[in-house]
């Protein structure tokens, strides 16, 4: 695979975030990086586990991290990926000790909760003094900058940069049946509002079943799923899958019609973007990033949060009008554009670039 950041510039930066052997959007980003960054230097700082696990990871990634940037000159630039909640405050350890390091400093910031962490904090001088010590703030739309600048950051430490994805591996598949195939991959939760689209889809069972083919994918966070199903009889074209990964989160992406993840808050979703990649237009929510991808109409459909009936009217449109999914699904490929790696790595390399000049 063509390397988009090589070594001369690579040998710079340092890497700090969640294990790549975690699930979740923040992971994704890290193992695409790894791919086109050559020879990338990247330290874990936490792992899904026991408080004994997380605690060892994070004082392994400090003694790490001196080493590393004290026996090898060549690093200028700590790039840390992190999120809201306890994620900010194992951050801020970072940032500190990067700075005593006489470290250039980037937060790229990932949370689609912060508003939620920030408002209901009581600390917020200080969240705001962490940001501002960051040299530059990366966030992943315009509307989260002007988030971020509203609440106190600098708003020429704030960069914007989208999220990567990987171009598309299209392949075709055999066809058995006329219903809309209809796709929700991200974790199972009341957040995500994967509830709220089962709910929708039982409320009118008897329109949905004999026309919709739903694949659920993603880790369980709350709620029970699968019994959730079963108690409304949604079995026969309701299928819940576990997490998808790899080859099968591609043959997932081609079997699908429709994406949809009718969220409660949001960064901007790789899931969104990866199957607007595929040609597949988008059922979501006007929340974080996303109205900035997803027009209704154009490209997909916006419902608002918890709105089932919105939810369902939504996925009878593309059932009763298929055309759209063709015409909205080639506008979403041109909307995706910018998210491709190409462009991504050299608005990376500018940002990069500025911090070394």
């Amino acid at each position: 695979m063509e390397k988009l950041i090589l070594q001369e510039l690579s040998k710079q930066v340092l890497f700090l975030g969640v294990s790549m052997k975690t699930k979740g959007g923040m992971t994704a980003v890290l193992v695409s990086y790894d791919k086109y960054i050559e020879n990338m230097q990247f330290i874990p700082t936490w792992k899904l586990g026991n408080k004994l696990i997380k605690s060892g990871y994070a004082l392994q990634a400090i003694a790490r991290m001196c080493l590393k940037c004290f026996f090898n000159r060549n690093i200028k630039i700590v790039h840390i990926h992190g999120a809201a909640n306890a994620s900010f405050y194992r951050c801020k350890i970072f940032i500190n000790l990067a700075k005593r390091l006489n470290k250039k400093v980037i937060l790229h910031e990932h949370a689609a909760d912060f508003i939620e962490f920030y408002q209901n904090s009581n600390d917020k001088a200080n969240i705001r003094q962490t940001l501002n010590k960051c040299d530059n703030l990366i966030v992943l739309s315009e509307s989260w900058k002007g988030y971020f600048n509203s609440i106190g950051v600098d708003k020429n430490k704030i960069k914007v940069l989208n999220n990567i994805i990987s171009p598309p591996e299209f392949k075709e598949l055999p066809r058995k049946d006329n219903k809309l195939h209809l796709m929700f991959m991200g974790e199972i939760s009341i957040r995500k509002g994967g509830f709220d689209l089962l709910q929708a889809i039982s409320d009118n069972r008897e329109y949905f079943k004999d026309r919709l083919l739903l694949r659920m994918g993603g880790n369980e966070v709350d709620g029970n799923i699968k019994q959730f199903i079963k108690e409304h009889q949604l079995e026969d074209f309701v299928s819940y899958e576990g997490w998808i990964s790899g080859s099968k989160k591609v043959e997932c992406l081609n079997w699908e019609d429709v994406y949809i993840l009718p969220s409660y808050n949001e960064g901007l979703p790789i899931a969104i973007l990866e199957a607007m990649s595929y040609k597949h237009p988008t059922i979501s929510t006007p929340v974080g990033g996303i109205p900035e991808v997803i027009k209704t109409h154009e490209n997909g459909i916006l419902v608002q949060p918890g709105n089932k009936k919105e939810i369902a009217e939504a996925i009878k449109h593309y059932i009763e009008y298929p055309k759209d999914i063709r015409t909205h699904g080639e506008k979403a490929y041109q909307t995706v554009q910018d998210f491709f790696p190409q462009k991504v790595f050299t608005d990376l390399t500018h940002i990069y670039q500025s911090l070394l000049k």
